[in-house]
């Protein structure tokens, strides 16, 4: 089992976001949307991965929506099926995800797999072994800052900044390659 698992600062916690103009009026929904669709969606659902993200923006923050692969029965073809599946999430109707009040540190003390936090700054990570399950940490437009305590062993996929839906594809490409 792989999870992914974000912080938004910023991204709407209602579920009556508009289906036009996600990036501009829901606090870059957009984003999320894009990482659950790399997280979650091969050629249908992957039922070895979760995805979850911890939303900070008005009006209801913290919502944390924990979409679980191995249940999930939802097509995330295209960013518009992946935003009407977070809003099916956020209203409580879509099966193989649940919604709580959690905080996103809360989540973290929760996960219970060992956990990798994506930063340029981490040891290369093809020099890292890795053991699954494992939990993936990456921000989805900003840097996140983890807690103190956490023991997090640091990776990195390259030097420079990607888009968080691109690492989360990398990270799938190169733990499915190494399972061959």
């Amino acid at each position: 089992m792989r999870a992914f698992l974000t912080y938004s600062k910023t991204a709407t916690t209602s579920p009556a976001f508009p289906k036009r103009g996600l990036a501009s009026h829901t606090g870059r929904l957009d984003v999320i949307a894009r990482m659950l669709r790399a997280a979650l969606w091969w050629d249908g659902i992957r039922r070895d991965t979760n995805f979850v993200v911890t939303l900070g923006g008005p009006p209801n923050a913290p919502l944390t929506l924990w979409f679980k692969g191995k249940e999930l029965n939802v097509s995330l073809r295209t960013e518009k099926d992946a935003a009407e599946a977070i809003r099916s999430c956020m209203k409580g109707e879509l099966k193989g995800c649940k919604v709580t009040k959690q905080t996103f540190e809360e989540v973290l003390k929760s996960i219970g797999m060992p956990i990798y936090f994506l930063t340029e700054e981490g040891e290369d990570i093809s020099k890292v072994q890795v053991d699954l399950p494992a939990a993936f940490v990456l921000g989805p437009q900003h840097d996140l800052e983890l807690p103190s305590w956490l023991e997090a062993k640091r990776i990195s996929i390259g030097p420079k900044s990607y888009l968080a839906s691109h690492c989360i594809s990398f990270i799938h490409f190169w733990l499915d390659s190494r399972s061959k």
